[in-house]
């Protein structure tokens, strides 16, 4: 096969995926727009006035004989070609009109049609009504009239030819229109068009991120993470340090294993020292999937750092359960106002350690985009083999750019249910203007089916955080 001939076959069969994905994910709304114009072309083929129709065939034959077969067929069709015209004169519609009667409201010129008959001598007269009878009697008097007109012609000489009824018109036993199954058949593939046409315009409408189970990549970016629905309760059991032994806090407990493991195969192999979890825009889980993720590193006893490094609208330490609104933080120590051990707590059951925000600076991102905080993170970084930092979205500032352009990787936090197709495509550009090593992707509230078989209640070892220590409401002394 020609290379021209491959190159144009793949974007056609991308094409096709494409709107097949499309079509399925907008099944209903395409299926309610199908059955809509269906409906709508069924409701008016039964409202249009049915009317039927017959014909009569009339014989014309002239007076004069041709001298050979030609002559004679020529004179007879030019015989013919003048009678049609005279049919459809409307001094003869007059006639018929006064011959039907009042009970006939409308212009018979209208409602007949009249054509030669090819290679012959007739004349074909089709008159159409809104009953039978009344189609019948239309077109027989059409006949009829016309018949008696010819005749006073020729006694007057007027005309050099005869006309007579060769058959009469019959009585129709079914209307010629409305025609319910070719409107129909016309009207499915109307349909069909409708169907299509607001399943591509819903879709372009809807900005909503529509991540499926079979998809490995959303934005152009790897998924490496997916955090099953409904397991937000489980999850604060897991961060206040309880047991997660029901079935939704092990499949959170899992998903956020494998995320951990997951960085590592995204980052060449090599687990990140330090990332950034983002996300384009609030209330996505992004501060709730760097807690969950300290604590999965926890359990492989790797000393972690998690850095709320949200200086605008921090939320880290109210979830972790620990001391809010302290003197000392994150802040403190990119002023050199405080020291690491005065600034951090140790989470609940877990070897993992928390750095709160601190006091909010006026100037967010002034601060971290001094050299202190590239500072900061080489010193945690010898402290610890994993550092998290919590960002504030990036849809509110550069502060999170300004913090992932210094670490290893970044994670992206994306909602299933809520997240905008083009706030997420301007937070992945935004992080690669910033030359940010995008890892990947973590999908938040997917559809929790694939976790409801019952394959995370039988291991007893997945259980996380069985010592459940109490929650702790003070920084530690």
């Amino acid at each position: 096969m020609p290379a021209e001939a491959v190159g144009s076959a793949v974007p056609h069969t991308t094409i096709t995926s494409d709107l097949a994905v499309v079509l399925w994910r907008r099944k209903w709304v395409a299926l309610a727009a199908f059955v809509a114009v269906l409906l709508g072309v069924g409701l008016v083929t039964a409202s249009l006035p049915k009317v039927y129709e017959t014909t009569a065939y009339m014989l014309v034959n002239p007076d004069r004989q041709g001298n050979n077969d030609f002559e004679q067929t020529q004179v007879s069709q030019a015989l013919v070609t003048t009678y049609a015209q005279l049919l459809e004169s409307q001094n003869l519609a007059d006639e018929v009109s006064d011959r039907l009667g009042p009970s006939y409201t409308g212009n018979p010129k209208n409602a007949i049609s009249v054509e030669a008959v090819p290679d012959s001598q007739l004349l074909k007269i089709t008159g159409e009504a809104d009953s039978p009878e009344t189609a019948q009697k239309l077109t027989n008097t059409y006949s009829e009239v016309f018949q008696e007109r010819i005749r006073e012609l020729r006694q007057s000489d007027a005309a050099n030819g005869r006309a007579s009824v060769a058959e009469e018109a019959t009585l129709p036993d079914e209307p010629v229109r409305p025609k319910p199954k070719l409107y129909l058949a016309v009207g499915a593939v109307l349909a069909a068009l409708a169907a299509v046409a607001v399943a591509l315009l819903t879709q372009r409408i809807d900005q909503r991120l529509h991540i499926s189970d079979d998809m490995t990549d959303v934005l152009g970016l790897p998924i490496i993470g997916r955090i099953p629905h409904g397991s937000g309760g489980a999850l604060e059991r897991m961060l206040a340090g309880e047991p997660a032994g029901d079935r939704e806090g092990r499949a959170a407990a899992e998903a956020f294993r494998l995320l951990l493991a997951n960085l590592t195969f995204a980052n060449m192999g090599q687990r990140p020292r330090n990332i950034a979890i983002v996300s384009s825009d609030e209330r996505e889980g992004k501060s709730t999937t760097a807690l969950s993720l300290g604590r999965a590193a926890g359990e492989l006893e790797i000393q972690t750092l998690l850095v709320e490094a949200d200086l605008r609208r921090p939320s880290l330490s109210a979830k972790a359960g620990g001391w809010v609104g302290g003197n000392v933080g994150f802040s403190s120590l990119l002023v050199h106002r405080s020291s690491l051990g005065e600034a951090t707590w140790t989470l609940p059951g877990a070897s993992v350690d928390l750095l709160p925000a601190g006091p909010l600076p006026p100037n967010p991102a002034a601060l971290l985009g001094s050299q202190a905080l590239r500072e900061f993170d080489e010193d945690v970084k010898e402290r610890y083999a994993l550092v998290v930092y919590d960002t504030p979205p990036l849809s509110v500032s550069a502060d999170a750019s300004l913090v992932a352009a210094i670490t290893d990787g970044v994670v992206l936090v994306v909602d299933a249910k809520r997240t905008r197709r083009r706030p997420a495509t301007q937070a992945v550009d935004q992080l690669r203007r910033a030359h940010a090593n995008i890892l990947g992707v973590v999908v938040n509230r997917v559809d929790s089916g694939q976790y409801g078989s019952g394959y995370y209640t039988a291991d007893p070892e997945l259980i996380v955080d069985q010592a459940a220590e109490p929650r702790s409401t003070a920084p530690p002394s």
